[in-house]
């Protein structure tokens, strides 16, 4: 298994492909048991860990602190389709199309988000720009079940000063 690692800016990320890479043992991807938890520390906060359901929908199995803290809701348990419909039909391709591949993807995105100061008496938006890591396990086969996902933000948000 050769292919060219995928086109990745922070070093957070390529050591989460060299970590799944190492677990692939010459197969095409990893299993989902080959994964271990304790050596995912580095990045838990991190990370989504999204189980394939059926042909059409993704459920988020883990959903990292770090997004929990960012969007402001856990969805761990629920369905993508739970998401805005933009937002769940991104995600939609984006997973359909490393389930296809059966080989990672990453992509850089710039997003706006709201925060809320803690008194609730401010709200203002910022623009933040992330990278992704979409990397496929399998789930006792040789089909895809399950997708590792990692992503950061390029910097971090300050809040405004008052």
């Amino acid at each position: 298994m050769s292919e060219p690692a995928p086109d990745l800016s922070l070093p957070v990320l390529q050591s989460l492909y060299a970590y799944w890479a190492g677990k692939r043992q010459g197969r095409a991807m990893p299993d989902r048991a080959d994964i271990d938890p304790i050596e995912m520390r580095a990045w838990l906060g991190h990370l989504m860990l999204v189980e394939r359901s059926g042909e059409t929908d993704y459920i988020y199995r883990l959903y990292g602190s770090a997004f929990v803290d960012q969007f402001k809701v856990d969805m761990t348990g629920q369905s993508i389709d739970k998401l805005p419909a933009q937002q769940a039909d991104l995600l939609r391709a984006e997973y359909d199309a490393v389930v296809q591949a059966r080989a990672p993807m990453s992509r850089r995105y710039t997003a706006t988000f709201d925060y809320t100061s803690r008194d609730k008496r401010s709200a203002w938006q910022v623009e933040r720009s992330w990278e992704r890591l979409v990397l496929p396990l399998t789930g006792g086969g040789e089909a895809v079940r399950m997708l590792l996902v990692g992503a950061y933000p390029f910097e971090t948000a300050e809040e405004p000063a008052k």
